[in-house]
Order: structure tokens, then sequence, then C-alpha cells
């Protein structure tokens, strides 16, 4: 069966390739994790792709590079073939570029020259290891893996592609194939595929004698897929065959009647570098506790794991964990504080417990930073009586705040610094929380919800409670309250706000 110009098969439906398009983006912007765009020139012209590289990826890990059908595109190869968990675990790179006119050159130059560009800027971006590049790709980008399989064999160490041919044209070395593809496919024919992937085994000289396994996987006996492998070939490689009984022109990811076709291609590829070195273990995983009563990875030691920076609205900001630091950029404001939020959930608080949250930070230039304790989910209630203002300078300084948890008892509640109302950079670290006693001097019950803690004398702006500014004081010896009724101020409970950048201070004035 042909498509028409400006179609691709899509279920058991010809859906206009521009409606696919639309659909994979939305996709892949709400349930997938982002992946960055990319431009490089090659031959002279700009070519696009999008790269996604878990969270400080170390160097020497290697790079599988997917290629979406005709007349589809990255965004929608990378929904459908949902890399990005298992990248994240196996510690490696992917990378899905945009084909010209959603379409590959698969006889000429044009589309190796930009396979070698890719492989060249993740290494140099990323470190990646040269040995363990592996190309896969699915319906024309399947049949460009055999391409490359034949033109590059001296750079890519094993290739996956997905319901797309490609007969052998004097590889330049033996080449580690596994195949996938559904047996009723109508647009690439599965006996016409089989047959051209049996040219493979002869040319490398495997066994003629292949192992079958079917079900596969044999433990689950109601899985429509098989799986064929030819061992004994040239140099050691194997050249695999996986069936899926039933499946039309789609990449199957349906692991409840078959399997997750991205999960089999790295078990494959992964046996195979170019040097015939064994793959480096990645480093193990990091398991962030949950319903914890402690800020996790506080110091940003190695990474900014357990932290997100969330960005919404007309926001733009950038951060990352760099010299024990979390460092922010802010490029772009929104309407409100939250729009740019570094943000910690999964924090256990105790109704009726009083807590400590402490933290140093600075900024590029003066400003102001929001610090909040609320829900993790919609309403995102905040649990203190007032959202926490610091005043930040170019130095480095502690900040500490308490409060009472008066609400329900939450072990998925969050701590979020809000630094939506201004550009430029803000660096935070050693972030803590800790259970503490109730402040000694409770005189008011005005006081309850939210204490400051002052670090050092200084001046102060004095405000009453809605926010008209009365005056200005110094501290010297004296205590906040001493100093404001020698001022001339009377009962009642003052919010002090540092003109230098100290915290602000809520006192009660009790006589």
């Amino acid at each position: 069966m042909s498509l028409k110009k400006g179609e691709e098969m899509f279920g058991k439906r010809f859906i206009p390739a521009k409606a696919i398009s639309a659909f994979a983006l939305i996709a892949a912007t709400v349930f997938s994790v982002p992946a960055l765009a990319d431009n490089i020139t090659v031959d002279g012209k700009s070519r696009s792709m999008l790269v996604y590289a878990p969270s400080g990826i170390e160097k020497n890990r290697p790079l599988i590079i997917q290629m979406h059908g005709m007349n589809q595109d990255a965004p929608y190869q990378k929904n459908a073939a949902k890399w990005e968990s298992i990248a994240d675990t196996a510690r490696f790179v992917v990378v899905f570029p945009n084909g010209e006119n959603k379409a590959w050159d698969i006889s000429g130059n044009k589309d190796l020259n930009f396979i070698k560009a890719i492989i060249n800027e993740m290494y140099s971006k990323y470190g990646i290891d040269k040995n363990r590049v592996y190309v896969s790709g699915f319906s024309m980008g399947g049949m460009m893996s055999y391409h490359v399989a034949n033109k590059m064999g001296d750079q890519i160490a094993a290739i996956a592609p997905v319901s797309g041919g490609g007969g052998v044209n004097s590889p330049k070395r033996a080449m580690p194939i596994m195949h996938t593809h559904g047996t009723t496919d109508d647009v690439v024919n599965y006996n016409s595929t089989v047959n051209t992937l049996k040219g493979w085994v002869n040319a490398q000289k495997c066994s003629s004698n292949s192992q079958k396994i079917k079900p596969y996987p044999s433990t689950k006996p109601g899985s429509a897929a098989s799986l064929e492998i030819w061992s004994g070939c040239t140099d050691g490689v194997e050249v695999r065959l996986l069936t899926i009984d039933g499946k039309g022109h789609w990449y199957s990811m349906d692991e409840a009647v078959s399997v997750n076709t991205s999960v089999e291609i790295w078990n494959f590829v992964k046996n195979y570098s170019l040097d015939g070195s064994s793959i480096t273990p990645p480093p193990p995983a990091i398991v962030v506790p949950t319903n914890r009563d402690s800020i996790f990875n506080g110091g940003f030691d190695s990474s900014a794991v357990a932290w997100d920076l969330q960005v919404h609205g007309d926001a733009q900001a950038t951060g990352e964990a760099k010299g024990g630091k979390y460092q922010m950029d802010i490029s772009a404001v929104g309407t409100e504080n939250y729009q740019v939020q570094l943000i910690q959930h999964d924090l256990h608080l105790e109704k009726g417990q009083w807590y400590e949250i402490s933290f140093d930070a600075s900024a590029g230039a003066s400003r102001t930073l929001e610090v909040n304790v609320e829900q993790h989910n919609d309403p995102w209630a905040s649990y203190l009586k007032e959202k926490q203002n610091f005043e930040l300078g170019t130095t480095s300084k502690t900040f500490t705040f308490k409060f009472q948890m008066t609400a329900a008892t939450d072990t998925n509640s969050r701590l979020s610094f809000n630094a939506g109302a201004a550009t430029g950079t803000l660096t935070l670290d050693n972030v803590k929380i800790a259970k503490t006693e109730a402040p000694a001097d409770m005189g008011t019950t005005a006081l309850r919800g939210v204490q400051f803690v002052r670090e050092q004398p200084a001046a102060y702006a004095v405000f009453d409670l809605r926010g008209h500014r009365l005056g200005t004081i110094e501290m010297h010896d004296a205590t906040e309250a001493e100093t404001l009724l020698r001022a001339g101020y009377t009962k009642g409970v003052y919010l002090l706000r540092g003109l230098k950048g100290e915290k602000s201070l809520l006192v009660p004035v009790s006589r």
C-alpha cells in the first residue's frame, strides 16, 4: 500500500501529516520530559533536532540516534518511542533528528553527513562515547538505519530498525542488527522485509540455524511477540528479528500484549561497541525518599536531584547545580512571583509542630525572594500566615524563619522559592528544614504561625500589619520590643524589614 503525499499511517487510519505533527507536538509537551531543541550546520544548511540528555549526564556514555518516519518529525518520534526514562536509568543521550521535508536521503550522502555532524556535536557537548553510537528509526527512519549501516559501519556500533528495511551494500564491518516489524504492516510489507534481513544474515555468514523464542518473552504466555536470533556471525555479531503478530505500521509500546520496543532495542544494542569493550555500568540511581521531614540534597553537592525548577506563563529561567550551589538565571519575569519557582516536595509536616527553615542566598543585584511552604497539589494552599519575603544582596547570607503547621498533617507538602519578581541571577545553598520548639516570646496570638529571627543589629523600617510604613529604628543592645517602646511605639505587633538585606521580623509589643 502506498501513501498519498502528506499522509502517514496512524493506527488503521490515514491522517494528514500536519495533523499528526500537531498532535505529536502537543503530546510531547504534555506527557514527555522536555528535550532541548538544537540546530547544527551541515553542508551549509541548518539542520534541526531534539536532544534528550539526563540531568548531570557523565562523560563517555552512549548515544542513540532515533529517526522518524516519512511525513513525521522529531517531536512525533520522541513521543512515540518514549526513550527518556530508559536514558535516565541507563545514562545515555538520545537525539531525534528532523529529516528535510520530513523524509530521509536513503541513497545519498546528505543525511549521512547529518548523522556524522550529530555524533561530533554530542561528543563536543556531552563527551559521548564514540565507540557506542547506535542508530535506530521507524519506517523510512528504519530504512535510513540500514543506509547508515552500509556506509558508516566503522562509526556505528549497532542498528535497530523498526518497520523499515534495507539491503546489503558492501558494509564496512559486520553490523549487529535488531529489526522489529509487525506482521500486518500494510505500508512496509513484513515478508519482504524479512527476506531483506536474511540477506544481511547471509552476507555476515551467520549460522543458518536460528534460535526461535515464541512467545517472547517466554515468561509472558499471552505475548504477541516472537524473537528469532541468528548467531555465529562474522566478528561475533548477532542479527535479530522481533516479530509482533497482528501489528500494523506502528511503533509498539504495548507491554500488556507484546513488548516495549525501545526497551528491547536498548537491551540489544548495549552489548556492542566498536572497540569490543564492555559497557561501563551507570552510577547507581539516587533514590530520593518520600514522606520525609528533612530537605534532601539541600547542599546541591553533585546535582539538583530532588529539586524541580518550574517556569510558568511568560517567565523564562534556567537553573543548575554548580560548584555546590544552585544557580538560577531569570531572563524574563511573569506576572506572579511563583511563575519562576524552585521547589522540593514530599515533605512531611505534622499538625501542631513548629519548624525552622534556613537557607543561604545571594543575587547578582539586590532583589526580593519570596519563600512559601504549601500543598504540592491543587489548590497549593500555603501553610504560612503570609508568604515570606527576603531582601537579597550580592553577598551570601543565611536567612531563617520559623512557622507552626496549623493545618492537617501533610505527607507531600513542599518548600517553594518563588523568584519571578525580577530578572538576573540568584544563588541558593544549605537549604534546611528542622523541627523546633515554639518561640519563647509567644505573648500574643498574633505571632502564632510565623516568627522571624534576626541575624545582627541593623536598621529596620517599621510597618503595621496592614503594610503601612511607620518609621525607622536602629537595633543596638536592647531587644526589638524594647527598642520599639523606646522609640515611642505602643502595644501591638509590628513588621520590621531590614534596610540592608537583614531578615524581616514580626515583633509583639505588649505594653
